[in-house]
């Protein structure tokens, strides 16, 4: 038996309780997490949070000045849905963000039942990447890690990082692989949608197990900035080209400066969660269940494929 959850989840996670149809099973409200952080040349934001049975979100932005800014945000939903945000730019910038569903799944049916939970990636990036030639004590830093836990014992995970020291960038990822045909050597490193299907085992009538879900992404940057020519304007009294006669316009070069570059990370999709169930994808995230047959059933199955077997030599003898 296979059941869909009516909203479109961004990540995964396991939002059981309202949708498993035939198969009895106790529910209750997952329970949800979000959190973020960011500071930057040495201010620190407080976060804004928002917090409700079925959904939970946290922001956390600071500025600091030109260039000086960084930001993390996290949510989470009792559908099924989560995602994570950082970003830092500029001096002494850092942001994190951290989001989580957990749930139990009891079987409360009579008989044994195997459960797979099937959930849809929606696509990420993480980037590290400078416009202008970095100094050789400036860097940028970024790194996603996402996993899913059967009682505490982690049964998938995918996680990667960049680094970007000086302008020598260096890349690390572990785990499942989202996008193999990208290394993160150039400073960026993306993925796209795919699924995912993970056994959580048999359960006997009244067993249950917890499934958490969990995801984090953080940023850093520590850059200073370069100036460059953003354009030329007029000058004097008399407005915009002298409009009016009311003396000479002086045509002057402006400065403008720019950090660096940026470090941001990103996991999920947020903007895309489906609330109409007409519109939902049917396989982003469904739990499969399948009874496990009693030894004697087992016994019987074996008998039967053994008369099959003996009938089918009996046939070819004559």
């Amino acid at each position: 038996m296979t059941f869909s959850l009516p909203s479109r989840p961004t990540l995964i996670a396991v939002s059981l309780f309202a949708w498993f149809s035939q198969v009895p099973l106790a529910h209750a409200l997952p329970v949800l997490g979000a959190s973020s952080a960011a500071s930057s040349n040495g201010s620190t934001a407080t976060p804004l949070e928002s917090v409700s049975p079925e959904y939970r979100n946290s922001n956390s932005y600071i500025w600091s000045g030109d260039n000086n800014s960084a930001n993390g945000y996290a949510f989470s939903s009792a559908t099924g849905a989560y995602a994570v945000s950082s970003s830092a730019y500029g001096y002494n910038g850092s942001a994190s963000a951290m989001a989580s569903i957990l749930a139990t799944v009891t079987n409360a049916s009579n008989v044994a039942q195997n459960f797979s939970l099937t959930f849809k990636i929606y696509g990420g990036s993480i980037s590290a990447t400078n416009y202008y030639a970095l100094d050789a004590d400036e860097y940028l830093s970024v790194d996603y890690l996402a996993s899913i836990k059967i009682d505490g014992n982690q049964v998938w995970y995918s996680s990667a990082s960049i680094q970007n020291n000086g302008g020598v960038i260096t890349h690390d990822k572990a785990g499942t692989d989202l996008n193999s045909n990208d290394d993160g050597s150039d400073g960026y490193y993306s993925w796209g949608s795919r699924y995912v299907t993970i056994d959580l085992g048999v359960l006997d009538p009244n067993e249950s197990l917890d499934v958490l879900a969990e995801l984090s992404d953080s940023a850093a940057s520590n850059l200073g900035v370069y100036a460059y020519d953003c354009g030329g304007g007029y000058d004097g009294y008399g407005g915009y080209g002298g409009y009016g006669g009311y003396g000479p316009v002086l045509q002057s070069t402006s400065v403008c400066t720019q950090s660096k570059g940026n470090a941001s990370a990103f996991y999920g999709d947020p903007f895309e969660v489906e609330a109409n169930p007409v519109n939902a994808d049917p396989n982003s995230l469904r739990v499969t269940t399948r009874a496990v047959p009693e030894p004697g059933s087992l016994a019987l199955l074996a008998l039967a494929a053994g008369a099959a077997g003996v009938a089918r030599r009996r046939k070819k003898r004559d």
